[in-house]
């Protein structure tokens, strides 16, 4: 399978510690592939080390100086210059596994606008505390997708990995009046999406195992669970 029909988002903060292996990765088992490294204003090495690759198809989004800072926006602003018919959005933290790339994109070329990777699984050993907020973030959202007459209610709507097409995507996000549905300085894009889009498309859904972080710091604080509250009642 040829991917040059896809792109690859990676939005970043402080991820020098992964980024070289991820695009190592990404560029040995899915040649011809573009990547975007959308990054939220680094201060570690992230910017160099991409630059490093002196690759056309890796181009590096510096957002430092950018008024609004967030997931949503990183991804929002990369998003309008993609090229390809499909791009795929995934964590730069490697807990996203690189392999199930190419089942998103099987699933793409198949006829499915919107590909969802759901965790299954969670690797190392999340607190409780951590646990009770993702299951009851999950809930709080599909509860907010049902009262809007959504009906994807099985996915998992907080994730960060999915893919998507582009012409669909953009159509979308990019309308005057469903892009006031998004909010740029949060961290849960998909949910966003999914508050707009129409219930007729033809989502699939794939599993994956949610790996643990190995490097690096978490991102994962509280602004991002308020951002997410907002989300639900925007």
């Amino acid at each position: 399978m040829l991917y040059n029909e896809f792109t690859i988002i990676l939005p970043t903060l402080n991820e020098a510690e992964n980024i070289r292996g991820l695009i190592d990765e990404i560029n040995n088992y899915y040649k011809d592939t573009f990547i975007i490294v959308s990054d939220d204003g680094s201060i570690d090495d992230t910017k160099d080390i991409v630059l490093s690759f002196q690759s056309q198809r890796i181009f590096f989004l510096d957002r430092k100086n950018n008024k609004i800072h967030g997931l949503t926006a990183s991804v929002l602003d990369a998003s309008k210059l993609v090229n390809t018919r499909y791009f795929i959005v995934m964590d730069a933290d490697n807990q996203h596994p690189w392999e199930k790339i190419k089942e998103i994109a099987d699933n793409l070329t198949k006829g499915s606008r919107l590909v969802i990777a759901s965790r299954k699984k969670v690797e190392g050993h999340w607190g409780i505390s951590r646990k009770y907020i993702s299951y009851f973030g999950n809930f709080l959202g599909k509860l907010s997708l049902l009262v809007r007459g959504k009906k994807y209610l099985t996915y998992d709507m907080l994730t960060g990995f999915f893919g998507v097409e582009t012409e669909f995507w953009k159509k979308i996000v990019f309308d005057e009046n469903r892009s006031l549905r998004f909010r740029p300085g949060g961290y849960k894009i998909l949910f966003d999406f999914l508050k707009v889009m129409p219930n007729e498309i033809l989502v699939e859904n794939i599993s994956y195992t949610f790996g643990a972080r190995r490097k690096g710091s978490s991102k994962l604080n509280m602004k991002i669970y308020i951002e997410f509250l907002k989300s639900i009642f925007l």
